[in-house]
């Protein structure tokens, strides 16, 4: 049973926190070459997942401030190198130990990032996660292209059903809208898991689904807007329950209007070639 409880635990950690930083995909620019470096850093081990266990991620916009509750390593991970990469050689520890982290940087530091675009904004707290990573966690990495068993997310031929978000309209003066934030729940009952989504785009929602499915999910539909759905799905829980959800399979067609397709074919790979165990502060 804690053996359950913790798998759900980590599902939830992961679902909250990708779906809450995947609305907007870091764009690579090669002749962009990012510094910004974490000045202070804490990583302590989270006490043990509870009733009332949340995670939470807060990155503002302006500023270098990273602060991470319940986070597994794995999801840290993630938001360091991208979600669409198998992990390769990675140890179990990564998906079931929680982290507390805090992690800043200076006032001049933050008055540049203000400054910047933001997709570089995104590229510098990239690369001071990953340094983090390599400081404290003695993590080292390549990538390599492997033949991987991944899915393409397309739209299914009954069409979409999804509730579509009309796009704000420009201000007065012009300035471009502002969308709001991705809001991604998810809630475990008898019949299974039900996930409530908010201002989903495709890269939120593959995200959602690269958790579930346990590898990476790319989108293949060429939607570009934001949406609301409910998404119910049977878990090994649900099993003997009549009232269960329908497999992920059916659910993300019936309930989604999309379709996920089996493929394998050549992609990046993450592959590590070490990692240890932070040492506490």
């Amino acid at each position: 049973m804690l053996r359950f409880a913790q798998r759900l635990f980590v599902l939830l950690a992961c679902v909250s926190t990708l779906s809450a930083l995947a609305q907007t995909p870091i764009t690579e620019e090669p002749d962009y070459k990012p510094t910004l470096t974490f000045d202070v850093a804490t990583i302590r081990v989270a006490p043990p997942p509870g009733a009332n266990f949340r995670v939470s991620v807060t990155s503002p916009r302006d500023s270098s401030r990273f602060d991470a509750t319940n986070l597994p390593v794995r999801t840290l991970l993630q938001i360091a190198y991208g979600y669409d990469a198998p992990f390769v050689n990675a140890p179990d520890w990564i998906a079931n130990t929680f982290y507390d982290i805090h992690a800043r940087s200076d006032e001049a530091a933050d008055a540049r990032l203000a400054k910047l675009p933001v997709n570089e904004v995104r590229l510098e707290k990239r690369n001071a996660i990953r340094l983090l990573l390599a400081d404290r966690m003695a993590l080292k990495t390549h990538m390599e292209t492997r033949s991987s068993a991944i899915f393409h997310l397309v739209v299914a031929k009954g069409g979409l059903k999804m509730s579509p978000i009309p796009t704000p309209a420009p201000s007065a003066d012009g300035e471009k809208p502002r969308i709001p934030p991705v809001d991604t729940q998810a809630h475990p009952s008898r019949h299974g898991l039900e996930f409530v989504g908010t201002n989903a785009n495709m890269q939120a929602i593959t995200s959602v689904l690269s958790t579930m499915m346990e590898a990476p999910v790319m989108d293949k539909t060429g939607l570009a807007g934001y949406y609301n759905y409910t998404l119910q799905i049977s878990r090994p829980w649900s099993a003997t329950d009549p009232d269960t959800f329908p497999d992920i399979l059916t659910a993300v067609q019936e309930q989604l209007g999309l379709k996920l397709e089996s493929v394998r074919e050549p992609v990046p790979n993450l592959v590590f070639d070490n990692i240890t165990k932070p040492t506490e502060n």
